[in-house]
């Protein structure tokens, strides 16, 4: 059984990584690239669906060139962590409301995590985002549509 001060750091580390996903949120509503980009390791990843996005560089082209061009309104939800020293995984839902081109369109899905403490703080070392659906709100998700091509 591990100590009570191991036990501790455990549930510290997870309360900073569910933070890190509400800080991640309210940097993309913000439009805050520079935030965003320093929630992320060095070498950080994301990926939505066939793209992906590898190192700061080219986390640099999504955002901060291409968060602005859809403003979304991400809610993270139902954290599951498993924290191993100074690695974690992770999983959380997301919703997301967009407007696109005047219409309110409604998201979902979820996202795979990796983090990594860096210098005294966890960062995502990769985001695998999940979609469910990408659909106009009056006309439901029964029929999904594509989301937009951020490349």
């Amino acid at each position: 059984m591990a100590s009570i001060e191991q036990r501790l750091q455990v549930l510290e580390d997870k309360d900073e990584i569910r933070e890190l996903t509400a800080r991640y949120c309210y940097a993309v509503v913000a439009q805050d690239g520079q935030a965003l980009l320093g929630m992320f390791t060095e070498d950080g990843e994301f990926h939505m669906g066939e793209h992906a996005w590898r190192g700061q560089a080219e986390l640099r082209k999504l955002y901060v060139d291409q968060v602005g061009n859809i403003g979304p309104k991400p809610f993270i939800q139902n954290h599951v962590i498993q924290v191993d020293g100074d690695a974690a995984t992770g999983n959380c839902a997301v919703e997301i409301r967009v407007i696109e081109k005047g219409e309110s369109v409604t998201a979902c899905g979820h996202y795979d995590d990796q983090y990594r403490r860096e210098n005294g703080r966890w960062k995502f070392a990769k985001r695998v985002f999940h979609l469910y659906h990408w659909a106009k709100l009056a006309e439901g998700w029964a029929k999904p549509a594509a989301p937009p091509d951020l490349r």
